[in-house]
């Protein structure tokens, strides 16, 4: 597939930043073939892999009623995601369509056309992405940090529960940033488990430092994967096995075998 780079006939510092981060995070995003030249309009592209499912926002409703791909496709994301962080970047623009799928196994980030290093320097001016995505401290004018890539986990997170994606009964105006800032956040699923509920709302806490790291939801997420369907057959002793000042996370479960 071909990733057409508008206005590039001369490669400049964006199109070298994009390649250069996506290689960086090779092992979790779309495999590049090289580089390209459009002999029409001389805009350069980029050369990749195809991924026959498509995007993850194209199979939500899929996902949503099948607890183990839901569960592996979360740990699948955050594995993603910390690889990316490991290397002390920011996505940017993350959010379901940039998630793409090949099999049930293989999850990869792409458009890293906002990525960038942790301590780049933003435009505060300009705010770039998909606003339901968007953690509240980015829509202020803040620079974009892991903790912003996790807010949009967390929305992903309900995704999956839901089945379609957030806000999407809603313009994606100014009004829905200002309720975003204010602590609107998509409405719980019925029926969702509370231990799922709770790590969620902690992805998209208002506050940043109250949101966990890609390193704790893999951790986590590894535990649900493991569990299987006996998730379902779990007893939590407090309901709510993650502290919420706790940067480790104590887990104190039952297995209930029926």
């Amino acid at each position: 597939v071909l990733k057409s780079l508008n206005n590039s006939s001369n490669i400049n510092d964006d199109f070298l930043n994009e390649l250069k981060n996506h290689l960086q995070c090779y092992t979790s995003a779309v495999y590049i073939y090289g580089i390209t030249q459009d002999p029409e309009t001389s805009n350069y592209m980029i050369v990749m892999r195809l991924m026959e499912k498509g995007n993850l926002r194209s199979n939500l409703s899929i996902k949503k009623n099948n607890l183990f791909e839901k569960y592996s496709s979360l740990m699948y994301i955050a594995q993603a995601l910390l690889t990316l962080h490991k290397r002390n970047l920011v996505h940017g623009d993350f959010h379901s369509g940039n998630v793409l799928l090949n099999n049930p196994d293989i999850h990869v980030i792409s458009d890293f056309g906002l990525s960038g290093p942790v301590d780049k320097t933003a435009n505060t001016n300009e705010i770039y992405g998909v606003i339901p995505y968007m953690a509240p401290e980015v829509l202020r004018g803040k620079p974009y940090t892991k903790a912003a890539d996790i807010y949009s986990f967390g929305i992903i997170m309900w995704e999956l529960t839901s089945g379609i994606p957030a806000f999407n009964n809603r313009s994606h105006d100014f009004d829905l940033s200002l309720d975003i800032c204010k602590g609107l956040r998509p409405k719980i699923v019925e029926c969702t488990l509370p231990v799922y509920v709770r790590l969620m709302k902690r992805c998209w806490d208002s506050d940043p430092n109250k949101r966990p790291t890609a390193d704790e939801l893999v951790e986590i997420l590894s535990i649900w994967y493991d569990c299987g369907d006996k998730l379902l057959k779990l007893e939590y002793d407090s309901r709510i096995p993650v502290p919420s000042k706790s940067k480790k996370i104590n887990f104190f479960i039952k297995l209930i075998l029926i």
